[in-house]
C-alpha cells in the first residue's frame, strides 16, 4: 500500500517539485496551502502517513501550525524552511518533527529521509481527535 503523504505550503515552485519527486517515489500525494479551520478536516479525509509542513507560510510561522497540528494528530512532520540551523531547528525538533531541512536540498536526499522517517514511525500514526 503506498504511504500518504500531505504537503502543506503555499509555494508553487515547491509543490510541484515535491509532488513530482513524491509521485515518482510511489507517495500518494495531497496537498492544501489551509492552516485554518479546514485544516482538521483535510487531515481527517487523507489521513496522512507523514505531514511536509513549509515552515515560510503567510499566515501562520511553520512552528505555530506544527503545534496545532500536535493537538490533532501524532503524525510525523517534515519541516522544509529557508532558515538556517540554529534555535528554530531545535525548537521544531522539539515539537516532535522528525527531521528539518533547509532549502535547498535535492530529491533523492528527500526521498531517503522520508524512507527512514516513515520506517521508523510504522503504526504509530493516531488519526485526529474531534477537538
Amino acid at each position: 500500500m503506498e504511504k500518504r503523504i500531505l504537503i502543506i505550503s503555499d509555494d508553487p515552485v515547491l509543490l510541484e517539485f515535491l509532488q513530482h519527486h513524491l509521485k515518482e517515489g510511489g507517495y500518494q500525494v495531497a496537498k492544501t496551502e489551509d492552516v485554518g479551520d479546514q485544516l482538521q478536516a483535510v487531515l481527517e479525509e487523507k489521513s496522512p502517513d507523514l505531514i511536509i509542513l513549509d515552515a515560510m507560510m503567510p499566515w501562520l510561522e511553520g512552528i505555530e501550525i506544527a503545534l496545532r497540528l500536535r493537538r490533532w494528530c501524532q503524525t510525523p512532520i517534515l519541516m522544509l524552511s529557508t532558515w538556517r540551523a540554529g534555535k528554530d531547528q531545535v525548537r521544531a525538533l522539539d515539537l516532535e518533527a522528525p527531521e528539518y531541512l533547509s532549502e535547498p536540498f535535492n530529491a533523492g536526499g528527500l526521498l531517503q529521509r522520508l524512507g527512514e522517517i516513515l520506517s521508523s514511525n510504522s503504526g504509530t500514526r493516531s488519526p485526529p481527535s474531534a477537538n
